[in-house]
């Protein structure tokens, strides 16, 4: 197949262009300077030039606590929202499938049991705002579409300079150089390991699944950040002391929802997050 991926170099995009060009599949991997999704009339003669079977849109703006600001949310709602309309619309004159990922922070974070795919989205912050835009432009679209949640990903992390360190690399390395380790015991979600979403994202195009809304998580009980760090530990021992400790130590001007764990119910149960994160953590001793 030939694919357009978007977001190619982050932290995500660097998984779904090796996985992808792995599997034999010619991928055009994009960033910005190659192809800036917030402008439509680019991105449609993009794709009608390139005329890609599938659309990866990897692409994103996640500096959830920036888009509280008036000035970063328009920023960040051309790249969350009007990107994702604009490479449905292409994908839908092209005849392309679309993938398109967004998050947890989609939902309100009040159902402690976690979230289902057809639960209603009521996003807390402007970020999460800006990712439901996303999702309604994608689903009002017409084109053929995967629309897939995610939840805290870890993994290697990309070659863009925008691409954030994830929370296992964080935690781990100041482990090493702090004399204890104070880490907020609330926000429930659902860590999962970026090598396995991309592999889950070639199956489900590759397999004919059905097209519509999915949740790519890895098998596990909901954690907070403490209890995540503490499945961190348990594999990668460290004497460093934790503390759990509630949010209101670290304030941020942007809400988080308490209980944001999303439930796979439709797909066959990916491998479990600790077998993720010993594979990962295998990989930065």
């Amino acid at each position: 197949m030939k694919i357009l991926l978007t977001g190619a170099h982050g932290n995500l995009g660097s998984q779904l262009l090796s996985t992808f060009a792995a599997a034999g599949h010619t991928v055009l991997a994009t960033e910005r300077e190659d192809l800036d999704i917030t402008d439509e009339a680019v991105v449609m003669s993009f794709v009608v030039e390139h005329k890609p079977e599938v659309i990866i849109n990897a692409a994103a703006y996640n500096l959830v606590d920036k888009v509280e600001d008036p000035a970063t949310y328009k920023i960040a709602y051309a790249i969350n929202a009007l990107g994702p309309k604009y490479l449905a619309a292409a994908a839908k004159s092209a005849g392309a499938l679309l993938v398109h990922y967004s998050t947890d922070y989609v939902f309100a974070g009040d159902k402690t049991d976690g979230y289902t795919e057809d639960d209603a989205t009521h996003p807390l912050s402007k970020y999460g705002a800006t990712k439901v835009a996303g999702e309604k432009f994608v689903i009002e679209s017409g084109a053929k579409y995967y629309l897939c949640r995610l939840s805290k990903i870890f993994g290697p992390a990309g070659t863009s300079g925008a691409a954030k360190q994830s929370f296992v690399e964080l935690i781990t390395g100041l482990a090493k150089t702090k004399p204890e380790l104070r880490i907020v015991n609330e926000e429930v979600g659902m860590p999962s390991y970026t090598c396995d979403i991309a592999a889950e994202t070639l199956r489900l195009i590759t397999t004919n699944t059905p097209v519509g809304i999915y949740h790519l998580v890895n098998t596990g009980k909901g954690v907070t950040w403490y209890q995540f760090a503490e499945e961190i530990f348990a594999l990668a021992p460290s004497s460093t002391p934790r503390i759990p400790v509630l949010g209101s130590e670290f304030p941020r001007p942007a809400p988080r929802p308490a209980f944001a764990a999303i439930r796979n119910t439709k797909l066959p149960a990916m491998r479990s997050r600790q077998a993720a994160l010993a594979e990962y953590l295998a990989t930065i001793k």
